[in-house]
């Protein structure tokens, strides 16, 4: 039966090359949505590594730069700030950062390990991000009083790093130097998982913490605290912010400041990734509604052009239902040579570096959904015309003879 339907099809390639084509664009455009949509819910089920609730981002403007402020000064009046902003009985825990999550900044340093280059992202925190985060240690300890007395450069790296640099060994306590000019060593102090700066729709990176100390009166390494982060309290009202920005503007009149809380910075960073992913699948669904019409007017053409052929077929005993599968069947023939057809051209995308950051299994997912979805849509555009050759009578093959 499978022969004979391959037969028949062959026989009428001419007929059947819109239908394949028309499926083989519509398999192309399923499969290119679906691969992202995948790609993000995947790796959307990965955690945070940390939380952002009730949390808000303080960022500090101290006006244009100016290469002959005092860098001590200008470090004492952002720790009284810190200060007063932990007065406030609404404030549980406060630290100070340099790239704050979800704010679409990124920071990376680059040093050579092992005789390969890396380029991992970093962030310069103080002691207390941990509290204010919360963020979980798997192994080792975060920043505290003992770094001040080391040579080194404390550093806590993620998994995704570790793995990188000593693959299933432990990193704590592990030394490595930059390898650059500034032959910069570092100390691993400490392990966290893969911590998601850019949130839940970011691809997982390398990523390490420096400590900032607020101590150190060193102005060559001084890193200048131009952001923090503070923990509230659950139920604080909105009205707080208000009484930050006049409290903190009281000690530096001069600077201005910008509070957000990281609930409506993540929500900005969401629905800007998003936005492209909802216009394309919309874009999509109505290209396969326009291509579903087209379809069943095709294979509606089909079949009128067929009656001939579909009634002398029951004039010699076929019945209803062998006629309504025989369509079916054709149909379906075609859209397995269709995908056929589309799945060596995806195949070939990651082979021409394209999607490099797309995973085997969310690819091969995508290849599955993408031919079930194809193989529904035709089946449903072809159960209206397949219907109509069934009932075509004997005798309308009399009206060609």
């Amino acid at each position: 039966m499978i022969k004979q339907l391959f037969k028949i099809v062959w026989n009428r390639k001419k007929a059947n090359f819109l239908i394949m084509m028309e499926v083989l664009i519509s398999f192309l455009v399923v499969f290119l949505v679906m691969v992202s949509s995948i790609y993000f819910t995947d790796i959307y089920m990965y955690p945070l590594g940390y939380s952002y609730k009730d949390v808000w981002a303080v960022q500090i403007d101290t006006g244009a730069y100016n290469p002959e402020a005092d860098k001590l000064k200008e470090q004492e009046i952002a720790k009284k700030i810190m200060q007063a902003a932990k007065d406030f009985p609404e404030v549980e825990a406060l630290a100070g950062i340099n790239v704050i999550p979800f704010d679409n900044n990124e920071w990376r340093t680059g040093f050579e390990f092992a005789g390969k280059s890396y380029s991992p992202a970093i962030n310069y925190v103080t002691d207390e991000l941990p509290e204010v985060l919360d963020i979980k240690l798997l192994e080792g300890r975060w920043f505290n009083k003992e770094d001040d007395a080391i040579s080194e450069t404390p550093v806590v790296i993620n998994q995704a790093l570790s793995r990188e640099l000593y693959g299933s060994e432990s990193a704590v306590g592990k030394v490595f130097e930059s390898g650059l000019k500034s032959k910069k060593v570092y100390k691993v102090v400490g392990l966290v998982s893969d911590f998601r700066d850019d949130g839940e729709l970011a691809e997982l990176k390398s990523y390490m913490f420096q400590r900032n100390n607020l101590s150190s009166t060193d102005t060559e390494k001084m890193l200048l605290v131009d952001h923090f982060i503070i923990k509230l309290r659950p139920g604080t009202p909105a009205a707080l912010e208000e009484k930050l920005v006049k409290t903190f503007t009281s000690i530096a009149k001069d600077w201005s400041f910008n509070i957000e809380a990281l609930e409506d910075i993540r929500y900005k960073r969401m629905k800007s990734t998003l936005t492209p992913i909802l216009t394309a699948s919309i874009v999509a669904v109505f290209l396969m509604i326009m291509v579903a019409l087209g379809l069943s007017g095709v294979l509606w053409q089909s079949v009128t052009q067929r009656i001939k052929e579909i009634g002398l077929r029951r004039a010699k005993g076929a019945t209803q239902g062998k006629i309504y599968y025989q369509i079916l069947g054709e149909l379906l023939v075609i859209t397995s040579i269709a995908l056929f057809v589309g799945t060596i051209i995806v195949i070939q995308i990651p082979l021409l570096g394209f999607l490099n950051f797309v995973s085997i299994k969310v690819y091969v997912i995508t290849l599955l959904i993408s031919w079930a979805i194809i193989a529904l849509l035709t089946v449903i555009c072809g159960l209206y015309p397949s219907s109509i050759a069934a009932n075509i009578p004997p005798a309308e093959a009399l009206h060609y003879e």
